[in-house]
């Protein structure tokens, strides 16, 4: 058996260590446009401020693939697929075969139009270590950068330059910073850190025209700019799928079992639309850990062993200047029948938030506070009945005696 994987990064690894897991003798090959090992890439900002090397961030080690026998190629952007003849076509002109294949292409870095963008000689994205290792060759102690996006990824790029340039400035159309991710409120304390590190914000507000060495921004306001990067978003990558005839929405579509439209061919990670089992709705859930669960399920099912993914829902757990944030499920709503509970100490930046309807929770909020993140990704995985448990979580700090004995032991045993 010859599977085929594009993509090396989470879902791309984990399909192969499952492939192997189940079939010893099959040859797993993983194309890699990318000229690096694989990484994590949530670590890219830890790389620009410093404080990773290349050999820190790497997510797999070399003998991960000799161990599993696994061959990867790097620099070999995969230029198209051929269904019929079952063989995927690279740029450089090379070719393979498969009798499974896994499509694990990630995002790519959303660039809207710009007037004038072109004129500015220092324009960067922030997804891959190519990009960031170009704003390396370019910033220094006067530099003056702006990033248009305050969403993650533009503040953690944010927090990776502060203490290296002259003044980071962020933009963004919407009225907070994590707007997808956050209450405006929420947004309020994450905001008021970042901003206690050289870091000044322009929300409410976006670019409106790039010149060589400034930014002007919609309202007027022109900004001094050496370097500019763009970090409004990211897309599915699905331009060889597309271009392959494989079913897409927003992202590539894949069943339970992470089967494509095409017979033989998966997909797995980023690029893929996910169903969302509390919206239950298919999106985008572009999530590290996602991404591993879709690969390890797809290398199963690859494999000849019959895995559902179930769905998930959006987690993100990360640190702006020491501040932690653990955010899940649905925690900006305006919609009838939710409850709201906060706990708050504005002193210590710590805050709790829950929200709740029909009895069960759906998504939270925590900063700057040490309650078990995972007993809440829990309850809200298992739509456990919040009755149903010991006491009140809106009244008590959560721990695991908050279930019955019998649950108890299954969450330490089995594993939350």
């Amino acid at each position: 058996m010859n599977y085929l994987i594009i993509g090396n990064s989470c879902a791309g690894t984990s399909c192969a260590a499952e492939i192997r897991n189940i079939d010893k003798k099959g040859n797993i090959t993983i194309l890699s446009e990318e000229n690096f090992p694989a990484y994590g890439r949530p670590l890219i900002s830890y790389f620009l401020q410093g404080k990773q090397s290349l050999e820190t961030i790497k997510y797999k080690k070399e003998d991960f693939y000799t161990k599993n026998k696994i061959t990867v190629k790097l620099n070999s952007k995969v230029q198209s697929i051929n269904t019929a003849k079952k063989e995927v076509v690279c740029v450089n002109g090379e070719k393979y075969k498969y009798d499974k294949l896994l499509i694990a292409t990630g995002s790519i870095p959303f660039v809207p139009p710009i007037n004038g963008i072109q004129k500015h000689k220092n324009v960067y994205t922030f997804l891959n270590i190519e990009s960031v290792q170009n704003i390396q060759k370019v910033v220094n102690k006067n530099s003056d950068v702006v990033i248009i996006g305050a969403g993650l990824i533009g503040l953690k790029a944010a927090e990776a330059l502060a203490e290296q340039v002259k003044s980071v400035k962020v933009c963004d159309m919407a009225d907070r910073v994590m707007a997808s991710v956050l209450d405006k409120n929420t947004a309020s304390i994450i905001q008021n850190h970042i901003e206690k590190h050289n870091v000044k914000f322009y929300l409410s507000n976006t670019a409106k025209e790039v010149k060589e060495n400034s930014v002007i921004l919609a309202d007027g306001t022109e900004l001094n700019c050496d370097v500019l990067i763009m970090a409004v978003g990211v897309r599915p990558n699905i331009s060889i799928a597309k271009d392959a005839n494989i079913k897409i929405n927003r992202g590539i579509v894949a069943d339970k079992y992470m089967q494509t439209s095409v017979k033989d061919i998966y997909a797995a990670g980023d690029c893929v639309e996910s169903f969302d089992v509390l919206t239950e709705q298919n999106k985008i859930l572009a999530l590290w850990p996602n991404a591993f669960i879709q690969g390890k399920l797809a290398g199963s099912n690859m494999a000849g062993v019959k895995k559902e993914f179930n769905g998930g829902f959006p987690l993100n757990a990360i640190g702006f200047f020491g501040l932690h944030l653990i955010s899940a499920g649905i925690v900006d709503t305006k919609q009838d029948g939710y409850k709201i509970y906060i706990e708050k100490d504005d002193d210590k930046n710590l805050l709790k938030k829950l929200v709740i309807k029909d009895d069960k929770l759906e998504g939270f909020v925590l900063i700057n506070t040490n309650e078990r993140a995972g007993i809440y990704t829990s309850l809200i995985n298992d739509k456990t009945p919040l009755s149903s448990l010991n006491y009140d979580i809106t009244k008590q700090n959560i721990g695991l005696n908050v279930f019955s004995k019998d649950i108890r032991q299954n969450k330490i045993f089995g594993g939350i």
